[in-house]
């Protein structure tokens, strides 16, 4: 097996490692390991930020137009010139 240096990791990435190894009683390089193996067997987000947006909305929330309801009677339409 081989070795990888990782240079100038910015030391709460180190500690956040580190706390996270402590907690699955695991070495920090075995953490290390795991999350990297982790993140290369994670699927591919597919599509833009729109579309991960659009996926967090639950189906009946969804609309091609947004209703905003406003308490009152409105005499005359605002003006903005």
């Amino acid at each position: 097996m081989s070795d990888l240096l990782i240079r100038k990791l910015p030391p709460t990435v180190r500690r956040q490692i580190q706390e996270r190894a402590r907690k699955n009683r695991r070495s920090l390089s075995e953490e290390a390991k795991m999350l990297i193996q982790r993140g290369l067997t994670a699927p591919e987000p597919s599509g833009g930020l729109g579309t991960r947006l659009f996926s967090m909305v639950r189906e009946e929330d969804r609309g091609d137009d947004l209703v905003f309801e406003v308490p009152g009677e409105i005499d005359e339409p605002p003006d903005f010139r």
